[in-house]
C-alpha cells in the first residue's frame, strides 16, 4: 500500500472526527498528542486525539466510547480495556485513533502536557490554558516505577523458567517479550531518557547499542534449547541493570534478594535448563 494513500486516509479521518466533537456543544477543547501533534509521523503513526468535555456529559463520552467511532466511515474495529478513558479503533487502510476523553473539571497540569500538541478546536482557551500552566514541570521517576518494574522483570524471567520446565514454550515467548520491555524500560531510566525523547526517536535508534543488539539476537525458535539460551542472555544482562537501577537510585528494596532471584535462573540455566518438570 502506498505511503500517501495512508496518510490521506489518515488525514479523512481525523478531519471526520474533529468535524464530529467540534460541533458537540459538550466538547470543551480538542487536541492532537503524539507524534501528529509533535509533527514527527509518518505514514503509519496513529491519530492520538484529546478531547476535553463538560464535566457533567464526561461519564456519558466514556460510555459510549467505542460505539461514537463505530458509527464513522470504514471504521473496523475496536480494542480498549474495561475502566479506562479510552478506545482504540481501527479503519481500513490500516488507520489508528486512539481518543482519550478529558473532563474539562478534573484537568490537572502535569508534565505530559510539555509534550508537544496540535489544538483544533478550544474557543474558551481550556487546552492553552492547561498547557500554560503545566509549562516548567519535568518528568520524574518514582521509586514506585522501579519497584513495579523490577518485580515484573524479575516475575516474567522467572515465569518464563517454570513455563519452560512444562514444555509451555509458545507461553514462555510471550514472557520473554515482557522481560525484554522491563529491560527498554531500565536502559531508559538508566540514561534519562524521558517521554519527550521516547516521543522523538524509537527504541530502535535511542537505545543503548549493546541493548539493542543484544534484544535483536534473542529472539528465537520456539524451542525448549533455543529458549532457555534466550533467558540466560536476557537475565544476565538484565542483572547487571538492577545493579545499576539500586545504585543509580538508592532503592529500599533489597538488593541481595532481586540480585538472588536472577542468580536462581542463572544458575539453572547454566546446568542446561534444570529437569523437565509437570
Amino acid at each position: 500500500m502506498r505511503e500517501d494513500s495512508l496518510i490521506a486516509a489518515r488525514g479523512r479521518l481525523l478531519g471526520f472526527a474533529q468535524q464530529h466533537f467540534a460541533s458537540n456543544a459538550d466538547v470543551a477543547g480538542i487536541f492532537l498528542a503524539g507524534s501528529l501533534g509533535a509533527g514527527v509521523a509518518d505514514a503509519y503513526s496513529d491519530i492520538d486525539l484529546r478531547v476535553v468535555v463538560k464535566p457533567e456529559r464526561h461519564a456519558w463520552f466514556v460510555e459510549h466510547r467505542r460505539e461514537t467511532p463505530a458509527r464513522w466511515p470504514d471504521f473496523l474495529f475496536n480494542e480498549w480495556r474495561p475502566g479506562t478513558l479510552h478506545c482504540v479503533s481501527h479503519f481500513r487502510f490500516f488507520v489508528k485513533i486512539d481518543i482519550f476523553y478529558f473532563s474539562e473539571g478534573g484537568l490537572e497540569p502535569s508534565p505530559w502536557y510539555t509534550l508537544p500538541v496540535r489544538i483544533l478546536f478550544d474557543p474558551r482557551g481550556v487546552v492553552e490554558g492547561l498547557i500554560k500552566r503545566s509549562a516548567g514541570l519535568r518528568f520524574e521517576v518514582t521509586e514506585e516505577n522501579l519497584d513495579y518494574s523490577i518485580s515484573k522483570g524479575l516475575a516474567a524471567a522467572h515465569e518464563a523458567f517454570r513455563r519452560i520446565q512444562r514444555d509451555e514454550l509458545v507461553f514462555t515467548q510471550t514472557l520473554l517479550d515482557e522481560l525484554r520491555f522491563h529491560m527498554i524500560q531500565a536502559d531508559d531510566w538508566l540514561f534519562d531518557r524521558t517521554p519527550r525523547t521516547q516521543l522523538f526517536s524509537k527504541y530502535d535508534q535511542r537505545g543503548s547499542r549493546e541493548v539493542v543488539a543484544l534484544l535483536r539476537s534473542s529472539f528465537c525458535v520456539c524451542e525448549r534449547e533455543a529458549l532457555v539460551a534466550s533467558l540466560g542472555a536476557l537475565a544476565r544482562f538484565y542483572r547487571g541493570q538492577v545493579v545499576q537501577l539500586h545504585e543509580r537510585f538508592r532503592l529500599s528494596r533489597r538488593p541481595e534478594s532481586d540480585l538472588t532471584a536472577l542468580d536462581l535462573v542463572l544458575s539453572e540455566v547454566a546446568r542446561g535448563g534444570g529437569e523437565r518438570g509437570g
